[in-house]
C-alpha cells in the first residue's frame, strides 16, 4: 500500500527516525508515510541534477502496450516477468465479463532520477491465458515538479464494467517555493483496461521540503486510499467511494489524522466533498478499508489508537450514500506495538518501519453480514511469537462483532502469516489469500496460500498453496530499497474459481515478478477431481475426459429438486438446468455440447452438492 522511501529519505528518514524515536503516535504516522512514499534514492543529489537539467522536469519514460501468453506452471500464471522489482499489486475482476481481470502494481527503479516509480497495468480478457500491458499518465501535472515517489495502486469496477484505477504521486517543485505535494488521482477504462482516461485529481496535501528532509514545518498529506462501488440495485447504484487518510501537521511533533470518504456519482467526473468517517478523536488513525453491501450501505474499517497499549480496529457505516457516517463501533483490540516507527515484533524480510496490520473489510452475500481480516500477534496482548491471520464477522450490519479467531493452520506459534486479502464470491464463499511461512517457521521461505470458508466464516479450509516455489524474503528487497513485496496483494473470485495475485520473489535476488493462480473454489478432494457433500441421497458422475460434449448423470435415491450447472475455467456459467419441484427417484442424464476446455460440473440438492471437473477435447 505505499511507497517506501529508500535512501531517498535516508537523509530525510534517518533524521526523522532519530528525532521521532519514542515519539507520539501521530509523529510516528508521519514518519511511516514518508518512509513508504518516497522512492528517490538520494533526494539532495536528485534536486541538484534537475536544477542542472531543468529541461528534464516532467519528462518520464513513455508507456507501452504489449501482449504475451501467460506462463503456466500447473495452476500458476506469470502475469509479468522481467529482471526488475514489481510489487504492491492490486487486482479487480469485471462483473460484466469475469474473463476480464486488471492488475496494477508498483515498479521501482531506486537508481533512476527521472523515473524512480511507475504504476504498470496488466489486463487479461481470457481469465489469465494471455496478458497485455497498458499505461496511465502517472504524474499528469508537470507544474507539480519532479516525481519523487508515490504508488498505492487500487482498482475497482462499476456495475457496467467500467474500471477505475487510483494512485498517489509525490512531487517536488524545484523552481517555485519547493513545495512537496502528495496527490491522489484516478483514471478510468471502458475497454477492459486497454486504454485509460486523463487522470482526475481526487485530493492532495502539501508539506515543505524541510519536512520531507527531516526538519520542522507545517502542512498536510493524504495517504492510502481504497475504493469501492455500489454495484447493487440501491438508489446509489454506480456511486464510487474512496476512503483515505488525511494527516495534518502543525509541526513535526504535533501531527493528527482523520479517515475521510469521498463520493463520485455516476454522472459526475469529480468526487464530492470529503466526509469524516468517524466521530472519535485518536492520536493516530490509518489503514482504512471500504466496501458497499447489497443494500447500498457504505462500510469503512480503520485502525486507530492513542498508544501502543490501546490500538483497535473500528467500523463505521453510512446509509445515505456516503453523505454522513454513524458513530464508529469497536471491532476488536489489536496488538501491534511500534507500528509506524519500528515494529516491536518484526517479520524477517519486511521492513520493521513499514510492518502494519493490513486490515480489510468485505460485505457478505447475506444481508447485514460483514467480514474483517487482519494481521496481528494477538489482540489485547502478544499471544504468539509469529504473526497470524485474524478474522471476525458481524451479522447485524456492524453493530456487534464476534470474538476474533485465527484463520491460519499450523501449531508452530513462531511461524509468520501476514498481509491477507479477501474476496467474497457470488455464492457467498469467503476467499482468503496471504503470505505463509508454516513450512519454514524459523526461516524466511515464504509461500502464498489460499483458504476458503463455505459457512460465512464459521470455519476455514486448510490453506492451499498458490505458489509452487517459495520465495526467500531474506533477499526480496534487494532491488527496490527493501520495499520488498509492498504492503498488500489481492484475490478476486468468480462463482467457481479464485484468482490470487501476488508479488513473487522466487529468484531470490531481488527480482520480484507478478504471479497469479487459478484455483477451484470447490477444491478437488480426490485424484478424479471430485468434491462435494458426503451423502447417499444422490450420486453424480460425468465421464472424463469427454468428446465434444459432457454427459451429466444424476441418480436420486429419493424424490428431491436439483440444479445442474457447468462452469468454464473463467468462472462463467455455460449451462444451467433447474428442477425446482421434487423429481422422482431415479436416473437423469443431460448431454451438454461444449468446446474444448476444462469445466467444473455441479449438482446442487437439498441434501448437499457434488462437483466434478471434466476435460472436453
Amino acid at each position: 500500500m505505499r511507497f517506501i522511501i529508500v535512501p531517498a529519505l535516508l537523509i530525510a528518514a534517518t533524521t526523522l527516525h532519530a528525532q521521532h524515536t519514542n515519539s507520539s503516535p501521530g509523529t510516528r504516522q508521519l514518519h511511516y508515510l514518508l518512509k513508504e512514499k518516497v522512492k528517490l534514492k538520494d533526494i539532495p543529489a536528485a534536486l541538484d541534477w534537475f536544477r542542472q537539467h531543468p529541461e528534464m522536469v516532467g519528462i518520464a519514460d513513455p508507456g507501452n502496450s504489449t501482449q504475451q501468453p501467460a506462463s503456466l506452471r500447473s495452476s500458476e500464471i506469470v502475469v509479468h516477468d522481467d529482471n526488475k522489482a514489481e510489487s504492491e499489486v492490486h487486482a479487480a475482476i469485471n462483473p460484466s465479463d469475469t474473463a476480464n481481470v486488471i492488475v496494477a502494481a508498483i515498479l521501482q527503479d531506486v537508481n533512476s532520477i527521472t523515473s524512480p516509480l511507475k504504476v504498470p497495468v496488466y489486463y487479461t480478457k481470457d481469465f489469465g491465458t494471455t496478458w497485455a500491458s497498458s499505461s496511465i499518465q502517472f504524474s499528469p501535472n508537470p507544474g507539480d515538479g519532479i516525481v519523487a515517489g508515490g504508488g498505492d495502486p487500487v482498482l475497482v469496477f462499476d456495475h457496467t464494467g467500467k474500471a477505475y484505477l487510483s494512485w498517489l504521486v509525490l512531487n517536488i517543485d524545484l523552481f517555485g517555493d519547493q513545495t512537496v505535494k502528495l496527490s491522489l488521482y484516478y483514471s478510468t477504462s471502458s475497454n477492459l483496461g486497454q486504454t485509460w482516461s486523463t487522470p482526475v485529481l481526487v485530493d492532495f496535501g502539501t508539506i515543505t521540503l524541510d519536512v520531507l528532509q527531516g526538519g520542522n514545518g507545517a502542512g498536510a498529506l493524504v495517504d492510502k486510499q481504497w475504493m469501492a462501488c455500489d454495484r447493487g440495485s440501491s438508489i446509489y447504484q454506480g456511486n464510487i467511494y474512496v476512503s483515505y487518510t488525511r494527516i495534518d501537521i502543525a509541526d513535526t511533533s504535533n501531527v493528527t489524522s482523520t479517515i475521510l470518504v469521498k463520493t463520485k456519482a455516476p454522472n459526475n467526473d469529480f468526487f464530492g466533498a470529503a466526509v469524516q468517517a468517524h466521530q472519535g478523536v485518536y492520536a493516530t488513525m490509518q489503514f482504512s478499508s471500504i466496501d458497499v453491501d447489497g443494500q447500498g450501505n457504505v462500510h469503512v474499517l480503520f485502525f486507530a489508537g492513542n498508544s501502543d497499549d490501546d490500538y483497535a480496529l473500528y467500523h463505521a457505516v453510512s446509509d445515505n450514500g456516503g453523505a454522513s457516517f454513524q458513530p464508529e463501533t469497536k471491532i476488536t483490540d489489536i496488538h501491534f506495538p511500534g507500528v509506524g516507527e519500528s515494529a516491536a515484533n518484526p517479520i524477517d524480510g519486511i521492513s520493521a518501519e513499514r510492518l502494519y496490520p493490513c486490515p480489510h473489510l468485505r460485505a457478505g452475500k447475506t444481508s447485514g453480514t460483514l467480514y474483517a481480516v487482519w494481521t496481528a500477534d494477538g489482540l489485547s496482548m502478544q499471544e504468539t511469537e509469529g504473526y497470524d491471520i485474524w478474522f471476525s464477522k458481524s451479522t447485524d450490519n456492524g453493530q456487534n462483532w464476534q470474538t476474533p479467531k485465527r484463520v491460519n493452520a499450523g501449531d508452530d506459534p513462531q511461524a509468520e502469516q501476514f498481509y491477507p486479502a479477501i474476496s467474497v464470491n457470488t455464492d457467498g464463499v469467503i476467499c482468503l489469500a496471504y503470505y505463509d511461512r508454516n513450512d519454514d517457521p524459523s526461516g524466511t521461505k515464504t509461500h502464498h496460500v489460499v483458504a476458503y470458508s463455505y459457512d460465512d466464516g464459521d470455519t476455514f479450509t486448510a490453506p492451499a498453496k498458490a505458489t509452487l516455489v517459495a520465495s526467500d524474503f531474506a533477499t526480496i528487497g534487494a532491488l527496490n530499497g527493501d520495499f520488498g513485496i509492498g504492503e498488500y496483494t489481492q484475490i478476486v473470485s468468480t462463482g467457481h474459481f479464485a484468482m490470487p495475485v501476488w508479488a513473487d520473489g522466487r529468484n531470490n535476488n531481488g527480482d520480484i515478478d507478478l504471479y497469479a493462480s487459478v484455483l477451484p473454489i470447490y477444491a478437488p478432494v480426490s485424484g478424479a477431481g471430485e468434491a462435494g457433500t458426503l451423502t447417499d441421497a444422490f450420486s453424480f458422475s460425468a465421464p472424463n475426459p469427454a468428446k465434444s460434449e459432457i454427459d451429466l448423470r444424476v441418480a436420486l435415491e429419493k424424490p428431491m429438486p436439483f440444479t445442474l450447472q457447468v462452469f468454464s475455467q473463467d468462472g462463467k456459467m455455460v449451462f444451467e438446468e433447474r428442477q425446482k419441484s421434487p423429481q422422482p427417484a431415479g436416473a437423469y442424464s443431460r448431454r451438454v455440447p461444449l468446446p474444448r476446455g476444462i469445466y467444473s460440473c455441479r449438482v446442487q440438492t437439498p441434501f448437499g452438492y457434488k462437483v466434478k471437473q471434466v476435460v472436453v477435447d
